[in-house]
């Protein structure tokens, strides 16, 4: 028998003018440590306070996501015992729930030996999520750009370089879910404002490539196509984004749907301002994160 352990990280999404196509991996991690349970029965064990609530049977989200991709390849995952651990929080547009997809494909292509490969288990989760832009960071690490085509059912990533700033999360006491923030969002836009936020969006990518950060800040901070509409389900969001410009940050943005706010800032700088934010909003978390390089981390042990 054998032991698997995975370090999923966490993802932020909709980056700047990137909605549902450009994504970063986090490090802050869903980590799970899981063998074949000996009275085939789906066991959970939760450690820490962002799992509180979860099921400890086969409804969990993960049981059904490992029994839906072992399906898919007429194949069987073997009843688990999962022990958890998470310092990711939920529904704080932090990709919770695409580590918790990805940790399920992962154990479905382990425990029902489906040998598919990361782009493989990349399709897989877009084809589910419905987008790439927090699974494929995921399950890749750095940043990802991508887009899913329903139609073909294909996904398609480029990746580059991971940007050369400090990020601060400041992420609120209070959830938001991605179901509710996307009932804010038009149904449509006019043809004049996508061309608009697609030459804004183009324009950030490319400044990102060339590490010009003043430029793609600037550009992160016009996007239309969800932040005007979510913003409002955030009330600190206005005054995070002012102190932090103050500081000389580069953009303050939401991360995925929200409620945490995102921002990108010099490394000499971004001391001083985390802690200006954790004195000024005490009903949130500020932190300094690290962007995630390598993605799922996946070790295997004999018992």
């Amino acid at each position: 028998m054998k032991k698997l352990q995975l370090k999923v990280p966490a993802s932020t999404a909709n980056l700047g003018v990137g909605f549902d196509s450009i994504g970063m991996a986090l490090d802050k991690y869903l980590e799970v440590e899981a063998s074949v349970s000996v009275d085939q029965q789906w066991h959970f064990e939760h450690i820490g306070p962002h799992l509180t609530g979860l099921p400890e049977d086969e409804t969990h989200y993960i049981t059904q996501i490992a029994q839906q991709a072992a399906n898919k390849f007429n194949q069987k995952v073997p009843p688990l015992r999962l022990k958890m651990y998470s310092d990711i929080p939920l529904a704080r547009g932090l990709g919770s729930s695409a580590s918790a997809l990805v940790t399920g494909l992962f154990l479905a292509n382990h425990f029902a030996n489906l040998k598919l490969s990361k782009y493989e288990l990349l399709q897989l989760a877009t084809e589910i999520e419905g987008h790439p832009d927090n699974v494929a960071p995921t399950i890749y690490g750095g940043l990802v750009l991508g887009v899913y085509d329903p139609e073909e059912n294909q996904t398609d990533v480029s990746y580059i370089d991971i940007p050369k700033v400090d990020v601060i999360a400041t992420i609120p006491s209070y959830e938001l879910s991605t179901e509710k923030a996307r009932k804010v969002l038009p149904e449509n836009l006019a043809l004049k404002d996508a061309v608009k936020y697609s030459a804004i969006s183009n324009t950030m990518i490319s400044a990102l490539i060339q590490h010009n950060y003043e430029l793609a800040g600037k550009m992160m901070m016009k996007d239309g196509f969800h932040e005007p509409y979510r913003q409002y389900l955030i009330p600190d969001f206005e005054d995070i984004k002012t102190i932090a410009l103050e500081h000389g940050a580069y953009a303050t943005v939401i991360s995925g749907a929200g409620p945490t706010v995102l921002t990108l800032i010099k490394k000499e700088l971004s001391g001083k301002l985390v802690r200006t934010l954790q004195e000024k909003f005490k009903d949130c978390e500020s932190e300094l994160v690290t962007i995630n390089r390598f993605g799922v981390k996946q070790t295997t042990i004999n018992l």
